[in-house]
């Protein structure tokens, strides 16, 4: 263990990471608060620093969102589309992992607003439903299936599938990005749940109804809930989502 661990350790009167054998250690409940904690502080000292940057200049406020891959490639840019055309001061940066990835940056605080389709809960981060998203199975039936990686969106959903249909792979394929599991499927490679916005031509296709219709979820920090920049930002959201125009 190194020694500024040690230090922090002494300095805060606790342990902070437990020994499981000689090649396993796991943090303990201080070290979780402790790294959502010192996430914030690093937050408020950026937003400082660039605050102290803009003195005397009218430079533009910058938020960052953590989008998962399934809005990267089907949602994302119609918002994007609506953010720069309401506001054009307005400067943003996009980061894309899986769903679980998301909420773990906002948890602490490395974007500011993360937008996701698993239906995460979790103490302090606000959920919002902003539009609906229907899954449908796609690809050659040869007994393969192909899905994303524990922590996404679309795993959750396929173990969901495979639970309720009792279905038996004869090979799972994990693969963790969206784009490369549409064109597998475009292949022949095998089957998998994707989103009926974002399907490959000419495989066969099989409805999966209503219980595979799921929500695209805007998540924010509770104790955002007065920030007038990401209030306005919701607010565009939320009208882009309600527009008839889906592409």
């Amino acid at each position: 263990m190194s020694n500024q661990i040690k230090q922090l350790e002494l300095q805060l009167h606790t342990e902070l990471f437990e020994r499981k054998s000689r090649r396993e250690i796991v943090p303990t409940e201080a070290a979780n608060l402790l790294y959502k904690r010192a996430g914030k502080i690093l937050k408020n000292w950026q937003d400082v620093n660039d605050q102290i940057t803009r003195l005397g200049d009218k430079g533009n406020e910058k938020v960052i969102f953590g989008i998962s891959q399934t809005v990267s490639r089907i949602l994302f840019a119609k918002i994007a589309s609506a953010l720069v055309t309401a506001d054009p001061t307005l400067d943003f940066d996009v980061t894309v992992s899986n769903s679980e990835g998301v909420l773990n940056q906002l948890e602490t605080y490395k974007i500011d607003i993360g937008i996701i389709e698993k239906p995460l809960v979790t103490e302090n981060i606000s959920r919002i439903s902003i539009g609906k998203d229907q899954l449908v199975k796609a690809g050659v039936d040869n007994g393969n299936w192909i899905t994303r990686e524990p922590g996404s969106g679309i795993g959750y959903y396929t173990e969901q599938y495979f639970r309720e249909a009792d279905v038996q792979p004869a090979k799972l394929i994990h693969v963790n990005n969206s784009g490369l599991i549409r064109r597998m499927v475009a292949k022949g490679v095998g089957q998998a749940l994707l989103s009926d916005k974002d399907l490959p031509t000419a495989v066969p296709i099989e409805s999966l109804g209503e219980h595979f219709s799921r929500d695209f979820y805007l998540l924010v920090r509770e104790e955002s809930s007065h920030d007038n920049t990401l209030n306005d930002i919701q607010q565009i959201i939320h009208r882009a989502m309600s527009s008839p125009n889906q592409d």
